[in-house]
């Protein structure tokens, strides 16, 4: 099988949580890559529910799928902006509160 460089922007801290509990799982991010892509092939979809868990960020998901269903795709800058400024929005808020 002939593989090929997958090149991802994450956020650091988010890496070192996620590297931290797939080795917990005897897991390496690079396997836990490819199960998910074996099962979005598979199943045609992203194997999991995405769900927001506040209405603004279910605002930022409708509207990237929105997006993409009128474009065919969305960038990953997009993506990545869309969830940033929804990110600082929460924290102005817990901030406020």
């Amino acid at each position: 099988m002939a593989t090929t460089n997958l090149n991802v922007k994450i956020d650091c801290e988010l890496k070192d949580e996620a590297d931290a509990i797939l080795k917990d799982m005897g897991l390496t991010m690079t396997s836990a890559i490819n199960v998910f892509v074996r099962q979005l092939v598979k199943e045609r979809a992203i194997p999991f529910k995405i769900r927001a868990g506040n209405p603004k960020l279910q605002e930022v998901f409708d509207s990237m799928r929105a997006k993409a269903a009128s474009r065919g795709f969305i960038s990953d800058d997009e993506i990545e902006a869309e969830i940033q400024a929804a990110r600082a929005e929460q924290r102005g808020k817990a901030v406020a509160e």
